[in-house]
This record gives C-alpha cells, sequence and structure tokens, in this order.
C-alpha cells in the first residue's frame, strides 16, 4: 500500500544547468536539482508531458528533492530550452531514445546514484517512462500518471472514426507537400478566443486550452500554439500497451483520474491489468490537470510517488 507521507529535512538544495546530447546529436537541456547534502542521491528522472516545459514541474521536482532523491529534469526534443527542429514536432519514439541518454546521463553524474534510479512521467511523458521502463533494467521503480496509452484507441474514442479520416486525408496533404520542398505542415493544439470557430485544433476540450494557454504559471516559454501535423501521425500510431507486460519485475506505479478527458481512464485501466506485478494503482477523483494544480491533487500524487520512489529505490542515507 501506499505509505503516508515522510518529511525528509533538506534545509537548501542545489540546482544545475545542464545539456546533454541525444540521438542525432539534438541538445537536450534541463536541471539536475539534488539536497545541498552529500551525495550520491538516488535520482530521478523526469521530462513533460506533450509540448510542455520544465518550468511547470519545477514544484514536482522540488517536492522530490526535498524528500531526498536527486532529480534530472530536462525538455523534450524540439520544446521548451531544448534544441531540434522543426520547434513543437514530436515524436515520441525520439522521446523514448532520448529518455534512454537521460538515463546514460545519470550514470555519469556524480551527484546522483546510477544504482537507484526511478523514471517519472505523466500524460504523453507518462507514456514514455512506461515504454522505457520496459526497455531499460536501468530503471528501478517507475511512476506513470495519467499516462497516454494508445493514439489511435485515444483518438477514435474521443473524436470518432469520421475525425480519424479527416486527420489522415491532412497527413497524406502534408506528405505530399513536404516530398515537393514544403516546410512540414503545422495544426493548433487548442482554439484561441479569436480564432474561427471552425478552425481545426488537436483539442477541443475547454480544461486542454485552459491549462495550455493560461495554467496555474502561464504559457511556458517558448511555446507556441501548435504542432508540426506529422506529429499527429505518430501519436495515432504510438501504443505503449505492448510493453506493460515487459515492466515486470520493474515497480509499477500508475496513478488514473477517473474523469480523465484527456487519455481516457479505460485505457490506462487495460493497460495496468496487462502489467505484471509489482505494481500499484492509485485511483483519483477529476480529470486529467488536476496532477498538476495545487488546489486538486497535485500534492497528493507527488507525495505517493515520493513514497514509492522511497519504497524501491533503497533507503534515503541521512
Amino acid at each position: 500500500m501506499i505509505q503516508e507521507e515522510q518529511e525528509v529535512a533538506v534545509a537548501t538544495s542545489v540546482k544545475e544547468d545542464i545539456e546533454f546530447r541525444a540521438d542525432n546529436g539534438v541538445i537536450l537541456r534541463g536541471w539536475v536539482l539534488t539536497p545541498d547534502s552529500v551525495g550520491p542521491h538516488p535520482a530521478i528522472v523526469m521530462t513533460p508531458g506533450f509540448t510542455s516545459s520544465i518550468t511547470r514541474l519545477e514544484t514536482v521536482a522540488n517536492a522530490f528533492v526535498a524528500r531526498g532523491f536527486g532529480v534530472l529534469l530536462y525538455d523534450q526534443r524540439t520544446c521548451g530550452s531544448s534544441d531540434g527542429e522543426p520547434r513543437q514536432d514530436v515524436d515520441p519514439v525520439a522521446q523514448d531514445r532520448d529518455m534512454q541518454m537521460a538515463l546514460s546521463f545519470v550514470e555519469q553524474h556524480p551527484a546522483l546514484d546510477s544504482g537507484r534510479i526511478g523514471l517519472w512521467g505523466s500524460s504523453f511523458s507518462g507514456a514514455n517512462a512506461l515504454v522505457v521502463a520496459a526497455m531499460d533494467r536501468r530503471v528501478k521503480a517507475v511512476v506513470s500518471q495519467v499516462p497516454f496509452i494508445s493514439g489511435y484507441e485515444q483518438f477514435v474514442l474521443g473524436n470518432g472514426e469520421g475525425a480519424l479520416a479527416a486527420i489522415n486525408d491532412n497527413m497524406d496533404q502534408d506528405r505530399q507537400a513536404r516530398l515537393n520542398g514544403e516546410e512540414p505542415g503545422r495544426i493548433a493544439l487548442v482554439r484561441m478566443p479569436t480564432d474561427p470557430a471552425d478552425q481545426p485544433v488537436l483539442f477541443e476540450d475547454p480544461a486542454d486550452y485552459e491549462y495550455l494557454v493560461g495554467g496555474p504559471d502561464g504559457t511556458a516559454p517558448g511555446w507556441i500554439n501548435s504542432v508540426t501535423i506529422r506529429t499527429t501521425g505518430r501519436a495515432i500510431a504510438y501504443d505503449v500497451r505492448p510493453f506493460m507486460r515487459r515492466i515486470s519485475p520493474t515497480p509499477l506505479l500508475m496513478v488514473v483520474a477517473s474523469d480523465d478527458q484527456t487519455t481516457p481512464p479505460s485505457l490506462a485501466l487495460e493497460a495496468f491489468e496487462a502489467a505484471l506485478e509489482p505494481k500499484e494503482l492509485m485511483m483519483i477523483s477529476g480529470g486529467h490537470y488536476g496532477v498538476y494544480w495545487s488546489h486538486l491533487s497535485r500534492d497528493l500524487v507527488t507525495a505517493a510517488a515520493a513514497d514509492w520512489f522511497e519504497t524501491h529505490l533503497g533507503k534515503l542515507k541521512p
């Protein structure tokens, strides 16, 4: 069972700007955050979800540091402070490989314990964390909250087969344009107040607009309201379900929101059922973005994640 939160006193912490080279020479940037005490510290690798930024996760990372963990928090390629063009051109398979390079970076960092590495992901990066935990035994524990599971199933559940046909036509037109030397086409993430009511967007739910455009801290630095059209094809093709049985023996904590309109809980529960022990499910009330906002469930799920890492990465040094 998930334990109650235990306080670990940390007077001050250290925040280091870092960068490391990932596949295809892309430079990924972020922070290493550690307690201001003798290490190496058990490490948690974190990265944001779909097009988001590390600035949105600093509060969560600091909560882990306060419990005695070191954290590598980095921006995904083409997003935030990391390199990659065109901007917000999301490739989940490349992100999986990048996460494995992040594990290698942890192995070389003197303040982080290479033998005690956990993965934390949320929403789209929650899918990355599941896949990498299945593939890479350097991961000793994984937490995936409100995870993306199957792009195809998720899209059809939310939009219907007709919308899928329209997206496929859009991708075909984009391929023809790129074949003729044009830049990759783009599609808006959310509809802005001044946009026409019929403008195509990826996310129709008002909660997506509220978080991506407003949110508790405003838009992330460098964020733009679009992704490449080919991003949609990659996302629809991405499916973590074949990896679920392979996560074991790595301990898995999955957090699922009962009224999640962005990543359907039915898909998450199906994936969790397929995973082998050791595993634990944490159900929370509310929607997808409750795990990010402190006035909803963020503090609760972050404490549960810290408990999970503390249990499965070994006792922390005093």
